[in-house]
């Protein structure tokens, strides 16, 4: 495949590819540069295409760069996975969800709503938000996967966000 060829190729395809990043990535920008990484890649190595499958191969191509971004070390700095709810920026002290439900409810009451939870919610949220563990240090005192105790203690608390609102309290 020549230039001009390829230069056809990237006109055809570049939206599906910048789609597939997009959905994968949720930064415009980082979205971006993995679709020009996509077609930088597929301009090295042309030869192993497949002749009349490049669309799929250029979005495999696509779906691998993005897979390959979020499992990167920077990724993982850049955006924290895990945080279901980050403070804003500058924002007071005191005004993170949680801090606000505390003063909404009472440290008691919020407690006795944790412990009333059922179990697998129960453990991995009493470890997290009450003892203040981090999510591999539940994960490990539960005999859990660390995956597993973030989504259980997500869940979590959308169940007490749904008992805090039909209290007519808000919450997390």
């Amino acid at each position: 495949m020549n230039a001009l060829e390829f230069d056809r190729l990237v006109q055809k395809y570049q939206s599906l590819v910048y789609t597939i990043c997009r959905q994968l990535v949720a930064d415009e920008g980082y979205a971006q540069d993995l679709t020009q990484e996509t077609f930088l890649s597929a301009w090295r190595s042309m030869d192993r295409c497949p002749a009349g499958y490049e669309k799929q191969w250029l979005a495999r191509i696509a779906s691998n760069k993005a897979k390959d971004y979020l499992r990167s070390a920077w990724a993982r700095r850049v955006n924290t996975p895990g945080d279901d709810v980050l403070a804003l920026e500058g924002a007071p002290p005191g005004s993170e969800p949680e801090a606000q439900v505390l003063e909404a409810l009472g440290e008691e009451e919020l407690t006795q709503r944790i412990l009333a939870l059922r179990e697998p919610y129960k453990t991995p949220c009493r470890l997290m938000l009450l003892e203040q563990h981090t999510a591999a240090e539940a994960a490990r005192l539960c005999g859990r996967p660390q995956k597993t105790v973030e989504a259980q203690v997500f869940r979590a608390k959308k169940m007490l966000a749904a008992q805090l609102s039909a209290a007519g309290k808000e919450g997390f």
